[in-house]
């Protein structure tokens, strides 16, 4: 949801924000012992070659994503977006792009450099759907990487019905800390939330999918994100690895039974269609940094 933010009723957002799970299951914990593997086809390797990604969209009955070819490839539906499904990615001979332009991703895993971030500063692949598609041209991949940016309808980018996309962290990796690990920062309204499902993974092959199920108007979204309002931005001082304050939606690594993951993939909901089905991604940050 893309809105100018001085018609809003912020007190009202405020309060919303701070008593919506965003992330996290209301429910509790999911146990990572009912997770299962999926039997993965091996891409063809070829240099330059399109990418594909395993883990789908995790919407309500297990509906896959949308197969709409893209800049790096296309999405290949998982079975229904349990937590703890696995799915393969092969990078084919692709260079990410970064906030420095076109480069490769470090394969030191956890050797902090100057250019680690806290904030996702690097798209590996990715796909956009089909419908809304701001800033996919002229704000992609700008628009998503560093702080979030409250209030500002033109800090994200839409994803497209069924659409993905696979960030990085300049080297940088989430550990598994005490509590929230994570935040994805999407724009919703309090009664209006664009859903996505969030995976993560150590080597942008296997991935780990929080579930994503809820409907667009559902009263517990569990680990869907395009939940909670965004709180945090440069212009305000709110700090956005302050999981208290920032806004947006939360990630445990704990509870999908992951300690660490360099990489975050967020995939909008293919079952949701139209306005209401459209993910506006703004930004992801790591709240516990192995690269502090």
């Amino acid at each position: 949801m893309r809105v100018s933010v001085l018609s809003l009723p912020w007190s009202s957002v405020v309060v919303v924000a701070l008593g919506a799970c965003g992330g996290r299951a209301a429910s509790g914990t999911v146990d990572p012992a009912g997770s299962c593997a999926t039997d993965c086809t091996e891409p063809e390797a070829g240099a330059g070659s399109a990418s594909s990604a395993l883990g789908g969209a995790g919407g309500s009955g297990g509906s896959e994503p949308a197969r709409s070819a893209g800049a790096g490839g296309e999405p290949i539906a998982a079975d229904g977006g349990e937590a703890g499904a696995v799915g393969e990615y092969e990078t084919g001979g692709a260079s990410p792009v970064s906030e420095g332009g076109m480069g490769n991703v470090s394969d030191a895993g956890g050797a902090c450099t100057n250019s680690s971030s806290r904030f996702a500063s690097e798209v590996l692949s990715h796909s956009f759907g089909g419908g809304q598609n701001f800033n996919q041209v002229a704000g992609f991949p700008k628009a998503v990487f560093g702080p979030p940016k409250a209030g500002n309808p033109d800090a994200v980018v839409s994803l497209g019905n069924g659409g993905w996309v696979v960030l990085g962290f300049s080297g940088d990796a989430i550990i598994d800390g005490p509590g929230i690990d994570f935040t994805v920062f999407e724009n919703p309204l309090p009664a209006f939330k664009e859903l996505a499902t969030v995976a993560v993974s150590d080597d942008a092959r296997h991935w780990i999918e929080f579930p994503c199920r809820a409907p667009q108007d559902a009263k517990d979204f569990g680990y869907c994100a395009g939940v909670s309002v965004v709180l945090s931005s440069p212009s305000n001082g709110v700090d956005p690895l302050d999981p208290a304050a920032s806004g947006g939606d939360h990630y445990d690594l704990a509870d999908v039974g992951v300690t660490r993951a360099r990489y975050v993939r967020i995939t909008d909901r293919a079952d949701l269609e139209g306005m209401a089905g459209v993910f506006d991604l703004d930004a992801v940050a790591i709240v516990h940094a192995e690269c502090p």
